[in-house]
């Protein structure tokens, strides 16, 4: 934890997709680091975690991650020495109304970002960072490989399997060039309002005492905590940074063994911290989800010195304190509560 500090302390990073869930809780985390966080996104939604939770950024930039000329225009501007790219349509919804939105977005998204990094005249490391739901399924239940072969059915998964593939084709093509992608599961966290997704709707539910619905009961994921996540990504950036990882950057970044679990099994142990919880069967839409979804994170663990921190149970815990704290308690002031608590604990582990 210590070489991180010394690492980001006073680094310019530059998050695509800062106002969005994952980008809020990064921006947060770069701050507690010591970093000078600057941010590139769309304006942030009525009512999200942005909003309510501010984090302290030295500098935003307010566009499309498709619009090349402001790109340009945030490198030259905020000098970055590394870039984390989680702008994108982050999630499944629309994959049948808007697929061609979701390509351009997810595709073109990022060679436009990689295209202005290449033409910057500069050499900036950047973080691609991807999804697990990129990879083919038919694996016989064996645990998600960066080798394996990528497939998807819905313009969600495809894309990201695109992007991911984009990334790489510049890693390749341009041996200048500092790219990783970065794979990772379902993450979870306080202050993500997507209710479309299963943990926000169940904690939406559970908070207000209405049963939940549960469309995939027997369906297993990998559920991880967001700071272990992007714990993660910032391991990626400062190893490709420091030239410490060569040739075949694409990482996995999932949860430990007891993280993969039924969707009835997580909303299980969710209830748990809402006395009187309860949920039920829904009928669910048109969807390419595969069945049983896992992920082999060895190499993060070997070539990065990487891995999960907190249990799902621990994970759910937090989650749970984060919906029940924001009623009386600043979500800004929950924020920094967690993320002390991730590095404290992070550097007790050291």
């Amino acid at each position: 934890m210590l070489s991180h500090k010394s690492f980001y302390q006073g680094r310019r990073v530059l998050v695509t997709g800062h106002t969005g869930f994952k980008g809020t809780w990064l921006c947060w985390l770069l701050s507690a680091l010591g970093a000078e966080v600057s941010g590139y996104a769309l304006p942030p939604q009525p009512g999200c975690l942005y909003e309510a939770a501010r984090p302290p950024v030295a500098g935003e930039l307010l566009a499309d991650i498709r619009d090349r000329g402001e790109v340009e225009r945030a490198l030259g501007q905020f000098q970055p020495d590394l870039v984390i790219h989680l702008a994108a349509h982050a999630y499944l919804d629309g994959s049948y109304q808007h697929p061609a939105d979701i390509f351009e977005i997810n595709v073109m998204g990022t060679v436009e970002l990689l295209e202005a990094v290449r033409r910057g005249g500069r050499r900036v490391p950047v973080v691609a960072v991807t999804s697990d739901k990129c990879y083919a399924q038919g694996l016989g239940g064996r645990p998600c490989r960066e080798a394996d072969p990528f497939g998807a059915a819905e313009a969600y998964s495809t894309s990201k399997a695109c992007q991911d593939l984009a990334a790489q084709c510049y890693r390749i093509s341009f041996p200048d060039m500092s790219v990783a992608t970065a794979r990772a599961s379902n993450t979870i966290g306080g202050g993500d309002f997507n209710k479309t997704r299963l943990i926000p709707h169940l904690l939406d539910c559970f908070s207000r005492g209405e049963p939940a619905k549960l469309r995939n009961p027997n369906f297993v994921r990998p559920w991880q905590y967001v700071l272990d996540v992007l714990w993660g990504y910032l391991t990626l950036g400062r190893a490709l940074a420091e030239g410490t990882v060569t040739g075949d950057t694409c990482f996995n970044f999932g949860p430990a063994p007891d993280g993969f679990q039924t969707v009835g099994a997580a909303a299980e142990l969710l209830a748990a911290h809402f006395p009187g919880a309860r949920y039920e069967l829904g009928a669910g839409g048109p969807s390419g989800e595969t069945q049983l979804l896992r992920l082999d994170s060895g190499k993060a663990r070997e070539a990065l010195g990487w891995k999960p921190l907190y249990t799902l149970e621990e994970t759910l815990a937090q989650a749970a304190a984060f919906q029940q704290g924001v009623a009386h308690t600043p979500a800004d002031r929950l924020c920094q509560e967690q993320v002390g608590q991730y590095l404290r604990r992070m550097e007790a582990r050291a």
